[in-house]
C-alpha cells in the first residue's frame, strides 16, 4: 500500500510545472499563472484531497479536530467539501505546543522526521509570548524556492544573460530564526541572481554597501526602507540616484497605503512592490506584486492589487464573526490553506487579515489568478474602535505621509481622559525640515486637521524633534492602545 506522505509529496511535484527555469521573459510558469478558474480549481480540488488523509494519518491534532467534526479520512474531495474542515486558530497551536513541548503535534512532521529530512528552524518574533516554532524539511525548502522563483519573475527580477548584467538583490534583514526573506535568497540564488545578504551589517555599513556595491534590488521592510534612505542623506549618499531600481517589502503596510508607496518610491527613485504572507502557513507569498501593477499604480495614483498564489493556496474570506463565506469583492477576514508544505499542510488556519478578493479583472501583466485590490486591508488583532469610528494603523499612516512637513516616523497612543477616547500622534519634521518651534507647530496643526477632516475624529499632535522616535528594520508597532490599562 502507498504511503499517504509520498502520494502527497508526488502531487505536490506534479503540479510544481517549470520547475528549474522560465517558460518565457513574460512568465516562469504560464500554464498555471494563465490558468482558467475552473482549472484552478481543478488543481486545488486535488491537492486538498491527499492533504486531508496526509493530515489525518499523520497528525494527532488534526486526527482528533477532523474526529471531533465527524469527518473521515475520505469525506473530503474537492473544494466543494472545504467548508466540512473546521478553521484552526493562532491559539489552537498557542495550547498545542504548550501541551506538547516544545513543538506540539499538528505537524504531520515528526521530530525523528524533521533529523532525518530537515531543513531549517523557525519561529515567530515571541515579543508578546512564548515564541510559537515551526520546522521546515528539504521539501519544503524545494517548494519555497520554487514559489520565490515566480514571484521574483513576475516582479521584473532577473539574471544577466551574459552580454548585459542582470539584478543583484541585497537583503535586510537580520536572517534570524523568523521566515521573513529566506525563501527570497534561496529562490534569488537559484535563478542566478547573486545576493549581498545584509543581516550583519548595521544601518551605516548597508547604506556603504549600496553605495559601493551597487544592488539594483534592495529587500526589507517599508519602515526599514525609509529609515534607510533617510540614513544615506546624513552620510552624504543620494538614495534617488543609487543603483537600487525596485525594492521588495513584507511585514506591514506599504504599496497598498497611495501616500507611503508615493514616499518610498520617490526617496529611492524606485518601483516598490510587496509580498504577503505569515509564518505558520504562508511562509513564501501569499500574494505577490506583479513588476506591470507596480508601475501603473504608480502612474495611476492607485491602489495595487497583487496576485494570489492560487495554484499553491487555497484562499477564502470569511465573516470573522460567524466564519461564513464572504463572496468575492467584499470585504473579509482570511482564512487559507497551504497546498505544497510537508510539514505545515494546514489547511483553513485564520490569518486574521482582512482583505478582499477579485477574480473578474485580468492584471495587464496577464495572469489569471485572483488579484486583492488593495492588498491587506488590516488586521482584526489590530483593528480601532475610536469615538465611534474603526479604523487601522493604516488608516492614521495614510493620513501622515501626505502630509509632506511631517518625517517618516510616528507614533500614536491611545487613552482615556475622563472616561473619553483620547488620541496623541507623534510626529517629526520631514528631512529637510528645519527644525524650528514655529514649524513644530504648524506641522502639529497639519496632523490634527487632517486626521479631523479625512478620518472624522478629533486629536491631539505633538511634533518632536527630529530623529526622537525609534526606527526598526522590523515590522513596526506604532500604534499602543492603552485604554485598557487605564481601568
Amino acid at each position: 500500500m502507498k504511503d499517504i506522505r509520498e502520494e502527497w509529496l508526488k502531487v505536490v511535484k506534479k503540479w510544481a510545472l517549470s520547475p528549474d527555469s522560465p517558460d518565457s521573459q513574460a512568465y516562469w510558469c504560464k500554464e498555471l499563472e494563465i490558468a482558467s478558474q475552473d482549472k484552478i480549481k481543478e488543481i486545488q480540488s486535488e491537492k486538498l484531497e491527499v492533504a486531508f488523509r496526509y493530515l489525518w494519518e499523520y497528525s494527532p491534532f488534526y486526527r482528533e479536530k477532523f474526529q471531533k467534526a465527524k469527518l473521515t479520512p475520505h469525506d473530503i474531495r474537492s473544494v466543494e467539501d472545504l467548508y466540512k474542515i473546521p478553521v484552526t486558530t493562532k491559539q489552537e497551536w498557542v495550547d498545542n505546543q504548550a501541551a506538547f513541548p516544545p513543538f506540539g503535534n499538528f505537524s504531520p512532521v515528526s521530530h525523528e522526521r524533521w533529523t532525518q529530512t530537515g531543513w531549517m528552524f523557525f519561529a515567530t518574533s515571541g515579543t508578546t509570548a512564548k515564541p510559537r516554532v515551526f520546522r521546515r524539511t528539504l521539501h519544503d525548502r524545494e517548494m519555497w524556492v520554487y514559489n520565490w522563483a515566480r514571484t521574483l519573475w513576475a516582479m521584473n527580477i532577473r539574471p544577466g544573460d551574459g552580454k548585459k548584467a542582470g539584478d543583484i538583490m541585497m537583503i535586510c534583514f537580520g536572517y534570524a530564526p523568523f521566515v521573513a526573506f529566506w525563501g527570497a535568497h534561496y529562490g534569488a540564488s537559484n535563478i542566478g541572481i547573486p545576493v549581498i545578504p545584509g543581516g550583519g551589517l548595521d544601518t551605516n555599513r548597508r547604506a556603504f554597501f549600496i553605495n559601493e556595491y551597487q544592488p539594483t534590488v534592495l529587500v526589507c521592510t517599508p519602515s526599514y526602507a525609509i529609515f534607510l534612505a533617510e540614513s544615506m542623506k546624513e552620510l552624504g549618499y543620494d538614495p534617488a540616484a543609487s543603483s537600487v531600481r525596485a525594492l521588495i517589502t513584507a511585514g506591514e503596510p506599504g504599496p497598498c497605503i497611495p501616500a507611503t508607496k508615493k514616499r518610498i518610491e520617490e526617496m529611492w527613485n524606485a518601483t516598490l512592490m510587496e509580498v504577503m504572507g505569515c509564518t505558520e502557513m504562508a511562509p513564501v507569498p501569499l500574494l505577490y506584486s506583479c513588476w506591470n501593477d507596480a508601475v501603473a499604480c504608480a502612474k495611476e495614483g492607485r491602489v495595487h492589487a497583487p496576485h494570489l498564489f492560487e495554484d499553491m493556496y487555497l484562499p477564502e474570506s470569511v465573516d470573522p464573526e460567524t466564519l461564513e463565506p464572504v463572496s468575492d469583492g467584499k470585504r473579509g477576514m482570511i482564512v487559507a490553506s497551504n497546498l505544497y508544505e510537508e510539514s505545515q499542510p494546514i489547511l483553513r488556519y485564520t490569518i486574521g487579515d482582512y482583505w478582499t478578493i477579485d477574480r473578474k479583472s485580468i492584471c495587464s501583466c496577464g495572469r489569471t489568478q485572483a488579484r486583492v485590490p488593495g492588498g491587506l486591508t488590516g488586521r482584526a488583532d489590530d483593528m480601532l474602535k475610536f469615538k465611534g469610528v474603526v479604523m487601522f494603523p493604516s488608516t492614521i499612516e495614510s493620513v501622515i505621509r501626505e502630509i509632506p512637513e511631517a518625517g517618516e516616523e510616528f507614533a500614536v497612543e491611545i487613552t482615556l481622559d475622563k472616561g473619553m477616547d483620547a488620541m496623541l500622534i507623534k510626529v517629526e519634521p520631514a528631512h529637510g525640515v528645519e527644525d524650528t518651534v514655529e514649524n513644530r507647530k504648524m506641522i502639529q496643526k497639519k496632523v490634527s486637521e487632517a486626521m479631523k477632516m479625512k478620518v472624522g475624529v478629533s486629536v491631539k499632535s505633538e511634533c518632536l524633534p527630529a530623529n526622537t522616535l525609534p526606527r526598526t528594520e522590523f515590522k513596526a508597532r506604532r500604534v499602543k492602545d492603552m485604554r485598557e490599562k487605564v481601568h
